[in-house]
């Protein structure tokens, strides 16, 4: 096992050249780290996982990754998936800890392996039922994780729909977080896949589709009142913001799946980045604003992963991730993961990360 983690943690590197054409960016370097997978899964039993989205936290960040799959890999780093899984994990880079890729430490249970971090409740069950994480933030002394609830509904890959929205929270960042209920009701009016901190705001971003309009739609709450799920506001057109969520406006349009965005002050401007486009599938593309409530310019700046990784056809990328615990030199160098879905994978595919140095 010790020489397969070594070999996994070998930096694959190979340079692109890609062309930006707008909001003061000219031309990027990418890096391409590969397979993230080394001694931290090994340690919590863990084969492969969606998502990665992080957040800075006392000590360090969290780390959240939404299917979990467990079990070892042998010399070979062939899979034997013999741990069962969890839906939402947790992990924590310390400060100190801040290698590329990162060697993250899980949140396990008794068993050793990565525990579940926001748990079911009372009829909601594995068999019917995921939680994944969607988004999170420290702030107000406690750690904030927006959720979707997944309901089964079959047995295939797509066989699932959302049955709803919830915050969880916990005091101490790397520990279980409970889910806020309100009134008996965990729902929250709100899904975002990416947070803003701006003065006394939180802008959330959230993709959906609504009345035949794709896109990021963007809400905000006062930091103080993120627990109360009537406090949030809507945009709706240019610098506004309603408390009535019919009112709202689409923000940025034609972004499918997840988004990131993360202040960058090489740049001095937030970027996001979206992939999961199934008429670009293999891109991340790049988006830049002078201010979380302000529109999202689009670059002409995209990466395109190669047609077949970790020895499989790519079918799409998706879960997009900035990692600002990560970026050097005041963000000229920016880091990414990105989650992979693999043509026959069988659940064997984990996180890719990329690393961009901008001009």
């Amino acid at each position: 096992m010790k020489s397969r983690i070594k070999i996994v943690l070998l930096l694959i590197i190979l340079i692109f050249n890609i062309h930006i054409f707008a909001q003061g960016i000219e031309k990027a370097k990418v890096s391409y780290f590969g397979r993230v997978w080394n001694a931290g899964h090994a340690d919590a039993s863990i084969i492969s996982q969606d998502g990665g989205f992080s957040y800075a936290v006392p000590g360090g960040s969290l780390w959240w990754f939404g299917d979990t799959f467990k079990g070892k890999r042998d010399e070979k780093g062939t899979p034997h998936f013999e741990e069962g899984a969890v839906s939402c994990c947790v992990a924590f880079l310390p400060e100190s800890g801040k290698s590329v890729p990162p060697v993250l430490n899980y949140l396990k249970g008794k068993d050793g392996s990565a525990e579940q971090a926001i748990r079911f409740l009372p009829g909601e069950t594995w068999d019917k039922h995921r939680i994944w994480p969607m988004s999170g933030i420290y702030v107000n002394g406690k750690s904030y994780v927006y959720y979707s609830l997944i309901e089964i509904t079959g047995k295939g890959e797509w066989d699932f729909r959302g049955a709803g929205s919830g915050l969880a929270c916990s005091q101490e960042p790397f520990k279980v977080h409970e889910r806020i209920i309100k009134n008996g009701n965990w729902r929250f009016p709100v899904c975002p896949t990416a947070i803003v901190e701006e003065g006394n705001w939180l802008y959330l971003y959230e993709v959906e589709k609504i009345k035949g309009e794709q896109g990021v739609w963007l809400a905000r709450v006062e930091k103080d009142k993120i627990e109360d799920p009537s406090e949030y506001q809507y945009y709706c057109g240019g610098n506004n913001f309603t408390n009535d969520k019919e009112k709202r406006a689409i923000f940025v349009k034609n972004i499918y799946g997840q988004v990131s965005v993360a202040w960058n002050e090489y740049l001095q401007k937030y970027v996001l980045v979206s992939s999961s486009d199934l008429f670009r599938p293999r891109e991340i593309r790049f988006y830049t604003s002078g201010k979380p409530y302000e529109l999202f310019a689009e670059t002409k700046a995209a990466v395109t992963m190669p047609d077949t990784l970790q020895g499989k056809k790519v079918n799409f990328v998706y879960c997009s991730y900035l990692h600002p615990e990560l970026f050097r030199e005041k963000g000229k160098i920016m880091n990414i993961t990105f989650s992979l879905n693999l043509k026959e994978s069988n659940f064997d595919a984990n996180n890719e990360m990329i690393e961009i140095e901008l001009n």
